[in-house]
């Protein structure tokens, strides 16, 4: 809030000139949001406050706060015309942007943690349950959503008029890595949401395959003249996704050791087992007239008579 009411003391400059709608919401919503946020904290240190704990109540105001903080993200950090961004795109207000960032993600921590108590689970044991590498999916999913967002946005604000068409075609890169990113964790998540687990070979063609291209978007759209290039959310949120498709290769890895270990100890255990022993018969024995020969010959004694 108070970095939103510095904006109206700063002197307009040619770098920087945020719209009146945005200040306008960003006041609006910084103010509610830290007055909701004062009026939940004084209720946990009052009786009033029992009523309140460990209620559905309690989980949805973290809820509705993360609505609210995702749309004053999208005032905040908005490409050209965000609250805390230059018109080239670099961070102008560096309060303002990761402390807006930071407030989103602890409303979400908050949520989860709510959540824990009211269905007495832990949300990340079970997410390292379902696989090692499901929660770099789901970070993956919501940072390639991002790059998607932001690279439509900046080209639909300079690439209407076919200007700068090596600019355009970078930033249509990143719309696509983004789309295919997004698709990809997507899949990967419903499956180990639905199903519990996804095909080894389909996950890691699919790491793969984002890791190739993630690579390839870093390098063109965060490169010098490139959509990218300016400190913002295009730039962060392109390394992150590339570290962690990084992350989830590594988890695949480790699984697939894991898997051998698991099979190395199977195999001796089933070696040292019992095993079916053959009995000798007749015919494997050496004793004299055990075998399975044509009876002796019966001799009448009155023959030698």
């Amino acid at each position: 809030m108070f970095s939103v009411t510095f904006i109206d003391t700063t002197n307009p400059n040619e770098n920087y000139s945020p719209s009146n709608l945005n200040k306008s919401l960003g006041m609006a919503f910084s103010i509610f949001i830290l007055v909701v946020n004062m009026g939940i904290l004084g209720l946990h240190y009052l009786p009033i406050g029992n009523l309140l704990t460990g209620s559905k109540i309690e989980a949805a105001i973290p809820l509705v706060m993360a609505v609210f903080w995702i749309v004053l993200v999208c005032v905040v950090t908005g490409p050209r015309d965000g609250l805390a961004i230059d018109i080239y795109g670099d961070i102008y207000l560096g309060n303002l942007y990761y402390f807006t960032w930071a407030g989103l993600f602890t409303s979400i921590l908050i949520f989860a943690s709510v959540c824990e108590d009211l269905l007495d689970i832990d949300i990340m044991n079970e997410m390292r349950d379902r696989s090692t590498s499901f929660i770099y999916w789901a970070l993956l999913l919501g940072t390639s959503l991002v790059v998607m967002i932001v690279s439509s946005d900046i080209y639909n604000r300079n690439c209407d008029e076919g200007k700068n068409k090596a600019f355009c075609k970078r930033t249509a890169l990143g719309i696509s890595v983004g789309v295919i990113g997004t698709l990809f964790s997507l899949l990967i998540v419903a499956l180990k949401m639905s199903v519990g687990a996804a095909p080894f070979l389909l996950e890691t063609a699919l790491c793969s395959s984002l890791l190739f291209l993630f690579l390839i978007e870093v390098i063109f759209v965060t490169d010098d003249g490139a959509p990218g290039a300016p400190l913002g959310n295009l730039y962060y949120f392109s390394w992150a996704s590339l570290f962690l498709t990084v992350f989830v290769g590594k988890a695949c890895v480790d699984d697939f050791r894991a898997a051998q270990a698991a099979m190395s100890e199977v195999q001796p255990s089933a070696a040292a087992g019992p095993s079916i022993r053959s009995m000798p018969s007749e015919d494997s024995d050496d004793t004299p007239g055990a075998k399975n020969g044509p009876p002796p010959p019966v001799t009448n004694p009155e023959d030698d008579i």
